[in-house]
């Protein structure tokens, strides 16, 4: 035969021996492992698991919980375009030739070379082919057989013609490929069998049988010859055996078929009648006819036999003679391996006693003198790995023994077998013997066929633990001196022998992929490991179960274990409930570790059946090595920063920028300051609040890294950076503080650093002036001094009177003087006087430039105010205005033009218990409002009184003056309670902050914070941001 490959089995073969029927559920929706086990231990029946199939396995859920599963040592079903189907090696007209109709693989017999050579490109489709192909004057090459196993494609091409093939169930006759020489392919799952069929001396005399060659191809195979025993193998790219072929041989039609007690005589089919080939003896073997084996070479590709001429010769030869090379698929096979021809190969037991045999031999025979073994080869890949093995057997029909005694049968955990296996080269396998089975069965009717079942379960919870895919199994007789240990076990077909194991499932054991820790990260098993810090350490799991369901988890209990490296025992060890995704946590506080060690941990999990994931032994988690981590708990030091485009600013804050704020492309460098670049993990930054929700990270081996950023606030800003090591340990913050210079333009209302932002400014409680520049938000990160003299710092508490305390009040929104576009502050300041303090467009004001204001005649003194609110122009004459308080009077003065206002006003009284907010236009319709804080009613903490449009624009300020004159003669509730001088001692309005066109108002708190909220066109709204910097100590800010 040539190249051959699995052995078939009929599906009726997974119930043998039990005698029980199967609670099945819908066969068109696959049933997985925990529905069946649900399924079962609903019914109180065992269920399939459908999505469990495979070529050779069939697996039951059993109501206790288990699973029971039969692993055939042969194929006994096909997947057919995504169908489970019973093997079926039948022939079917297929395009170019015959195909079998359901097998592992692809089985195809040429049509016959006048369809190959009148539909080449339809028969070579998907095919890498040699067909009529003229390589030598008069030597033709036909296609003869296209195998596909194990994905895998292959073709073997006959050195001639080939006619039509006559086509018998799995047999394909090619009538006179030479004159008086036959071909019979007989297909088989995975593979075939071929049989030239010489018919007489003058046909042996054929030239073509002086060297018989077949030509071999493959895409991705290569082929290769055995030097013992003339066994060939196609092999992949890793050297694996894909397909074999065993020792050719050659035999005559002088034996008999062999008959045995209650067994029906072969009969040839209704075809064979019509054409005599098909119904030779010698086609289904024959015991005693003279036997040789086929000497063959390999050659570029091309297999060449030479068939044994003495047999062809021999007066006592008797024709037909069969010449027999095969081809047979690895993945599913046995072997008989027999002494007296020790170096021949009997793969799947073909050749063996001529066209070979479907049953499995053990012992000595002494009518033949032969003696003989069998090694079957079970496939299951990863389907019992983990596993918790209940029991498990090795199942075997015995048809034949020598007696009725109960004789041993050793089995042996052997090597995998291949194509080339033969007696002499497997001597060594039989060291491991894993159990003995006394039996009697197959002599008569008095101990008729049976099925033995040693017991195997030690070999196979070896398997499960240690993740084979496969097992060898070898039948041996313990004494192969006496016959009556010979006996005979079917190999092929439905009765085949077969492993069944019970077993549960194990939880999974957890993988690295799903363990980490906080901080620290995914697990981590070579070398030191993850580095984790001067910190509490948070250990995470993620465990599963096959036999969880989404509605049910069988998951129960996940172990963690940590223990030092260096030896001693755990330092924490738990067994944790899982949640419903299987996972746990556990923090375990940081005192538990030693600094400077390393430590490993592992974890286990359990089900509520009881099983764990754990074999014996230590464990070692995701099986590459113990999760691993070392302690530090060494603190970096803080970061060193520096920048060319953004100067430090310096002790007096006179370095600014080298270009104005909102420049793109500027950047930041951050280097160790120390800290080795193998130690630094990351650095976090952020500006203007110490957030550090940004980070850089160093090239590898450096510790410098580049933080670009694109500073949109003018004047002061601060840059926090901080150096997180790799064991998670952060430095002490770097505050790099510098000044961005302004753009170009006018300020816009309530900004003094040329960035279109209203700032806010602030006395502290030394009499300071600070600019707080404020953001695109409101928010005030960082200040700088807001006076200077010709450029100079002034000198501290310039803004507040040393002996009595008192402080100015101060205001600003606009440019009031002498126009140059650039906000100035208003100050009445501790003297009882009023200055405009000319803006330097930078958030600071000149001291040294500043101006009296003086006031109409008749109009209050300056130095009975109480409050001062400035304003930019409201009344429409193109001018700030500014509003006052004193004891009990609300003020305005309005028209400066740089030597006095041009007019007063006192708008109301019985404002004593009252305090300005602002006057801008709240609601919305281009009129300025006014919000001020209100103690006339209990339930309202701040009031809304809108104003009247003006005649020349802006409000018509008598609209302001009390309810009544009002828009709609309504105060209107802005805020309710909460807002009174006792919560919020200093509040303020100011331009629109958020840039959602409504003024928002700064508020600050007794508890040191400063607060800016978001305005609304009716009530006030949440507060945006907060500054923590005591503000509860300010004297004022305007």
């Amino acid at each position: 035969m040539l190249l051959a490959t699995a052995v078939a089995v009929p599906v009726g073969v997974q119930v043998i021996g039990d005698g029980k029927s199967h609670n099945r559920p819908d066969k068109d929706a696959p049933v997985d492992e925990p529905q069946a086990r649900r399924l079962a231990q609903k019914s109180g029946k065992e269920v399939e698991v459908t999505a469990a199939r495979s070529a050779n396995t069939t697996t039951w859920a059993q109501p206790d919980g288990s699973f029971r599963k039969q692993i055939f040592s042969s194929a006994f079903r096909a997947n057919v375009n995504g169908k489970w189907k019973p093997i079926d090696t039948g022939l079917e007209r297929v395009e170019g030739g015959y195909a079998a109709k359901a097998v592992n693989g692809r089985v195809f017999f040429s049509g016959g070379s006048k369809e190959q050579a009148g539909g080449e490109e339809r028969a070579s489709r998907g095919v890498n082919r040699v067909s009529l192909r003229q390589d030598t004057p008069g030597q033709v090459w036909s296609e003869l057989v296209r195998l596909n196993t194990g994905g895998h494609d292959m073709n073997v091409s006959w050195p001639g013609a080939l006619p039509a093939p006559v086509i018998d169930g799995p047999r394909a006759l090619y009538e006179n490929v030479r004159p008086g020489i036959d071909l019979v392919m007989t297909a088989q799952d995975g593979g075939y069998s071929h049989l030239l069929v010489v018919k007489d001396k003058q046909a042996a005399a054929d030239p073509l049988l002086g060297q018989l060659k077949y030509r071999l191809a493959s895409p991705d195979m290569t082929f290769h010859l055995d030097d013992e025993s003339d066994a060939l193998s196609a092999r992949d790219a890793k050297g694996e055996e894909i397909a074999g072929s065993p020792t050719p041989m050659m035999w005559d039609s002088s034996g008999k078929v062999a008959t045995t007690d209650n067994k029906p005589a072969w009969k040839p089919t209704d075809v064979a009648e019509q054409h005599p080939t098909l119904a030779l003896a010698g086609l289904a073997g024959a015991e005693g006819a003279r036997l040789k084996p086929v000497a063959a070479t390999l050659a570029d590709n091309a297999l060449s036999l030479t068939p044994d001429n003495a047999l062809l010769n021999a007066p006592e030869t008797v024709y037909p003679v069969f010449i027999d090379p095969s081809f047979k698929g690895h993945k599913h096979a046995w072997t008989l391996l027999y002494k007296t021809a020790g170096n021949s190969s009997f793969y799947n037991g073909q050749n063996y006693n001529a066209s070979g045999t479907h049953e499995a031999r053990v012992g000595y025979e002494s009518t033949s003198g032969g003696t003989s073994r069998s090694i079957f080869n079970f496939d299951f890949g990863s389907q019992l790995h983990g596993s918790e093995i209940v029991s498990a057997s090795v199942r075997a029909l015995q048809t034949y023994s020598w007696s009725c005694d109960q004789k041993p049968t050793d089995i042996y955990s052997t090597p995998y077998i291949t194509s080339s296996s033969t007696w002499n080269n497997t001597t060594g396998f039989w060291t491991r013997k894993v159990a003995t089975e006394r039996a009697g069965y197959g002599y008569n009717s008095s101990c008729p066929d049976n099925w033995i079942a040693p017991d195997i379960k030690g070999l196979v919870a070896e398997a499960a633990n240690s993740g084979w895919g496969a097992l060898s199994l070898g039948f041996a007789a313990p004494n192969e001196s006496d016959s009556y240990y010979w006996k005979k076990f079917i190999a092929n077909g439905e009765t085949a022998p077969y492993i069944e194991v019970v077993y549960n499932n194990r939880p999974d054991i957890p993988v690295a992929a799903n363990m980490q820790t906080i901080p620290g990260g995914p697990c981590q098993t070579s070398g030191s490991g993850t580095a984790i810090g001067k910190t509490n350490v948070t250990f995470q799991v993620k465990g599963s179960d096959r036999d969880d369901r989404p509605d049910q988890q069988n998951l129960d209990r996940v172990q963690i274990e940590v223990w030092p490296a260096a030896g001693g025992g755990p330092v924490f060890d738990q067994w944790l409930p899982a949640n419903i995704d299987g996972v746990v946590s556990a923090e375990v506080p940081l005192d538990t570790f030693t600094d400077g060690q390393t430590y490993y941990w592992l974890s286990r999990t359990t089900d509520k059946d009881g099983a764990w994931s754990g074999g014996s032994g230590p464990l070692n988690s995701g099986s590459s090595g113990w999760c691993t981590f070392t302690v530090s708990h060494t603190v970096p030091p803080n970061p060193a920063v520096s920048s060319a485009a953004f100067p430090p600013q310096g002790d007096n804050f006179t370095e600014w920028s080298t270009e104005p704020a909102s420049t793109p492309g500027q950047t930041f460098t951050v280097k160790g300051n120390g800290a080795k670049a193998e130690d630094i993990h990351e650095y976090q930054w952020s500006l203007n609040r110490p957030y550090f929700d940004q980070k850089a990270t160093p090239k590898a081996g450096s510790d410098e890294a580049v933080v670009p950023l694109q500073v949109d606030t003018s004047g002061p800003n601060v840059l926090y950076v901080r150096t997180v090591s790799k064991s998670g340990n952060i430095s002490n913050q770097s505050v790099y503080g510098f000044l961005v210079k302004p753009r170009a333009g006018q300020d816009k209302p309530g900004d003094v650093t040329g960035d279109g932002n209203p700032d806010l400014l602030a006395i502290d409680k030394d009499g300071n002036l600070r600019t707080y520049a404020g953001d695109s938000v409101g928010d005030t990160d960082a200040y700088i001094p807001g006076a200077v003299e010709n450029g100079q710092p002034v000198a501290p508490g310039y803004w507040k009177d040393p002996a009595t305390g008192q402080s100015a009040l101060i205001g600003h929104a606009t440019d009031w003087y002498p126009g140059d576009g650039l906000t100035d502050l208003i100050a009445r300041m501790p003297d009882g006087k009023l200055y405009i303090y000319p803006g330097t467009g930078t958030g600071q004001f000149d001291v040294g430039r500043r101006m009296q204001m003086q006031m109409p005649l008749s109009a209050p003194d300056p130095s009975a105010f109480r409050q001062l609110v400035v304003t930019e122009d409201i009344d429409g004459d193109g001018l700030g205005d500014l509003f006052a308080l004193d004891a009990d009077g609300f003020w305005v003065f309005s028209g400066y033009t740089g030597s006095s206002f041009a007019s007063y006003k006192r708008m109301a009284t019985g404002w004593a218990g009252r305090d300005i907010v602002g006057v801008r236009d709240v609601s919305g319709d281009k009129v300025p409002d006014l919000i001020f804080r209100d103690n006339t009613n209990a339930n309202r903490g701040l009031a809304l009184r809108k104003g009247k449009p003006g005649v020349n624009g802006g409000v018509d300020l008598t609209s302001l003056e009390s309810k009544a004159n009002s828009e709609g003669a309504e105060d209107h509730t802005y805020a309710t309670t909460g807002w009174g001088r006792a919560a919020y001692p200093k509040v303020l309005g100011t331009p629109d902050a958020n840039g959602d066109g409504i003024p928002d108002i700064w508020a600050v708190g007794t508890n040191e914070n400063q607060w800016i909220f978001q305005g609304g066109t009716s009530t006030i709204g949440s507060p945006m941001g907060r500054d923590e910097d005591g503000w509860n100590t300010f004297l004022t800010i305007g």
